[in-house]
């Protein structure tokens, strides 16, 4: 037997084209924005090299590159002395997503 669909209920929305609901669904998830992720930490590793395995990007955020710092000696290294180095590095590195600002913060591993 041929299973044929059934008449849409009065209370559903009408169907929608995929590719819109993907997109949204994408955006809040903020899978839309992996890539983005990837070519800022490729540029952070190249600018920062070893250090940069004691950090981990965060979020992006407006313009904002959010990174955790394991070390405070670093933190205040980043926060004090390279700050604007690094920055202008992923500018010059990353056109998209634009960055125009960094944050740090300390979160210690564990033992």
């Amino acid at each position: 037997m041929t299973d044929f669909p059934q008449p849409a209920d009065p209370g559903r929305r009408p169907a929608e084209p995929l590719g819109p609901v993907l997109r949204r669904l994408l955006r809040r998830t903020g899978l839309a924005h992996a890539g983005d992720r990837e070519k800022v930490w490729a540029a952070w590793e190249e600018l920062l090299g070893r250090d940069a395995a004691h950090t981990r990007l965060e979020g992006l955020r407006k313009g904002t590159a959010q990174f955790v710092v394991d070390s405070s000696a670093l933190l205040s290294e980043l926060n004090n002395f390279r700050r604007q180095a690094l920055l202008e590095g992923l500018q010059a590195r990353v056109a998209r997503p634009y960055i125009s600002n960094l944050k740090f913060r300390l979160e210690k591993r564990g033992p």
